[in-house]
């Protein structure tokens, strides 16, 4: 007998139930008996062939009537993104693919600043760092901090940063994904710019903190940091 699903929407939701099902089941190895009827899925009225990460077509099944079907072949049939999580047994669905060398400015902004300022390219700004200028990124005159949402979309930052202006004093430049701190960055004085990648592990909020470090008297000079060439993976 020949069945047809239409649509990926059915598909979801019943990888969704074996999903589920699964997380509050106790780990254990289990036989069951499953039905192949050659079923095919459409998206868009468009034969889908479904493969798993090592590229191999991986045919759904029915199980006690619902129809089970391959999560990243279904998922990569409809142009999302799919992480595994061995850890933790878990899978993550991602609504859009990422491009390679994104920047995070051109699909972020910040929703919170304080003491920050956006240096595009796209706008004809820029700043200086060792002589060079860079641009895609922020610039930080005093101490603060600015907030992201970045919706669990992202695993990598890729970024440089370095003295702007004061390079006589020692800053430190924070990153915190979801109140956790992942990755400080110590800028000695006078060292070069400092290309560093930051875990952002599909997280929610990423909070950059800067610690400028004051010179002069009372508050009214700092030193000046540069956060540059922001791209998101």
């Amino acid at each position: 007998m020949k069945q047809t699903v239409k649509g990926y929407l059915l598909g979801f939701l019943s990888a969704a139930l074996l999903l589920s099902s699964a997380a509050y089941a106790i780990n254990q190895t289990k036989s069951i008996n499953v039905t192949y009827r050659n079923i095919k899925v459409y998206k868009d009225n468009v034969l889908c062939e479904l493969k798993d990460a090592n590229g191999t077509t991986v045919e759904p099944f029915i199980y006690n009537g619902t129809t089970y079907l391959p999560v990243r072949g279904t998922a990569n049939a409809a142009g999302m993104d799919v992480t595994w999580d061995g850890a933790t047994s878990s899978v993550y669905l991602w609504d859009k693919m990422t491009a390679n060398d994104t920047y995070l400015l051109d699909v972020i902004k910040p929703y919170e600043t304080n003491g920050f300022d956006l240096i595009l390219s796209s706008e004809g700004k820029s700043f200086e760092m060792a002589g060079k200028k860079y641009s895609n990124g922020i610039s930080v005159e005093h101490n603060g901090y600015a907030l992201f949402n970045l919706d669990a979309k992202y695993s990598t930052l890729n970024c440089v940063i370095g003295h702007t202006a004061y390079n006589t004093q020692s800053k430190t430049v924070s990153f915190v994904i979801d109140g956790k701190t992942v990755k400080t960055v110590e800028l000695e004085p006078e060292c070069m710019p400092k290309t560093i990648s930051v875990p952002l592990n599909y997280g929610l909020q990423m909070k950059i903190l800067v610690d400028n470090g004051l010179i002069g008297y009372g508050n009214s000079f700092s030193a000046k940091v540069g956060i540059a060439n922001m791209i998101v993976k």
